[in-house]
């Protein structure tokens, strides 16, 4: 099927590595935006950590963005590959 262009196993994978690194930058996102001490009052801390919060937030919507077109692959997958078990019995 033209749709899909990466394997079933790898949108599969991709689903769930985006899912968890969603997950972590949206969280590291919210922290740095509210400041929490740990992040921003280090000697290695960003001189800008609103900056970093909104690059983080950014980050995690890119990675939603991954998670839905690896799940619209996996969806496409699924649909050809019963395409090919109907048309293998017929």
């Amino acid at each position: 099927m033209k749709l899909a262009l990466v394997s079933p196993l790898c949108s599969v994978c991709c689903t769930v590595f985006s899912v968890f690194g969603a997950i972590i930058l949206l969280a590291f996102g919210i922290m740095f935006k509210a400041g929490v001490h740990e992040l921003t009052m280090t000697k290695e801390s960003p001189d800008d950590p609103d900056s970093v919060g909104v690059s983080c937030l950014i980050a995690a919507g890119i990675y939603v963005l991954f998670i839905l077109f690896c799940s619209c692959q996996t969806v496409v997958a699924k649909k050809a590959k019963k395409q090919e078990e109907f048309g293998a019995s017929s």
